[in-house]
């Protein structure tokens, strides 16, 4: 059964080096080998890039990024390409209004993905809560993907530590 969780580290997503430590640990080359991509970031740098965005808005204090991971049994899928293929068709979702950094995790017999959003919107400045409505309708999006694989199944856990 695929696992969606939050990771919502005890203010760890809230302090000036969060982008940096949660973006170079999904991006980390031991966990992500092959495969990762990122969304409406411009620069070569997505860090720079995303602190430029909350710097634009006057938004560097509070959450800066909201971080999800999609995790798969191994009866699922055990192919890299196949996990990043779902997080290219997942990933769209949140586009719409943030920068998105994402990476397959191979180094788990389980592989996973991680999806670091910017929590300020590159359109408009305004910050993604994670409300009940604005989390339900991602989570919907996910399922709708995973069952063009073939995956019927998504079990929700919020992950406080952040760790696949």
């Amino acid at each position: 059964m695929a696992t969606l969780k939050t990771a919502n580290g005890n203010g760890k997503y809230s302090d000036t080096n969060a982008k940096e430590n949660v973006i170079s640990y999904i991006l980390n080359p031991y966990k992500a080998k092959q495969y990762s991509g990122s969304m409406h970031i411009t620069d070569a740098d997505p860090i720079a890039d995303m602190e430029r965005i909350s710097r634009q808005f006057g938004k560097e204090k509070g959450i800066q990024l909201r971080h999800f991971i999609i995790s798969f049994d191994p009866e699922e899928t055990t192919d890299p390409r196949v996990v990043a293929a779902i997080a290219c068709e997942i990933i769209p979702y949140l586009g719409r209004e943030y920068q998105l950094v994402f990476a397959v995790h191979e180094d788990k017999p389980h592989l996973h993905i991680h999806i670091v959003s910017n929590a300020i919107s590159y359109i408009d400045g305004h910050r993604y809560y994670g409300t009940r409505q604005e989390f339900n309708g991602f989570k919907a999006h996910i399922k709708q993907v995973l069952r063009r694989y073939g995956i019927h199944t998504l079990q929700y856990v919020s992950n406080r530590m952040g760790e696949a």
